[in-house]
């Protein structure tokens, strides 16, 4: 009697989001270790991984990664969960809207209010609306912006606190050595 020996699955290939429906196969964002340190390292680690978080929202419609690291007082990731919820009402999906970080820094300082800063300078892709019925609508984001970036260290993690756009010509301006821009 001989045993036949078993088939391997296939491995679920990532399928990025497009016209003809949502993502699938998204890998899940880990929280790096030195994310969880209460230090400038950590801070800016746990600022890009916030951002990685957000991006598996806009691919899956999965917020609860981006609620669970943010205050609820946070208004900008309120926010969010509030554009990828509708993003993904009934049998719709997102497409694109990819936040690539391109660089992070933090002074790693103690502002009166409690938080810590760091500036986060990304670009965002084109976020792009579909349905059963095709696209729905298009929204063409600043291509590189910087974002202040507050989060709190409470009792053994960082929490996103508040996020806000600068009103600034961009990092590249800011930076001319930069040559991420």
């Amino acid at each position: 009697m001989s045993s036949a020996s078993p088939t391997p699955r296939p491995t679920p290939r990532y399928k990025p989001a497009s016209e003809k429906g949502p993502a699938e196969y998204v890998r899940i964002p880990l929280l790096p270790e030195e994310a969880k340190v209460a230090s400038k390292e950590g801070l800016e680690a746990f600022a890009q991984y916030w951002y990685e978080a957000a991006n598996y929202g806009y691919e899956t419609g999965v917020v609860s990664l981006v609620q669970v690291i943010s205050t609820p007082d946070c208004e900008t990731c309120s926010n969010y969960v509030k554009e990828v919820e509708a993003g993904f009402r009934n049998d719709d999906w997102m497409a694109k809207s990819r936040l690539d970080v391109a660089e992070t820094h933090s002074d790693y300082v103690l502002t009166p209010e409690g938080r810590y800063q760091a500036l986060v300078h990304f670009r965002q892709e084109k976020m792009e609306f579909y349905g059963p019925e095709g696209l729905q609508g298009e929204y063409e984001p600043v291509s590189s912006m910087v974002q202040l970036f507050e989060a709190v260290w409470i009792e053994d993690h960082w929490a996103a606190a508040n996020i806000a756009t600068m009103q600034t010509p961009g990092i590249c301006m800011i930076d001319p050595t930069n040559h991420s821009c």
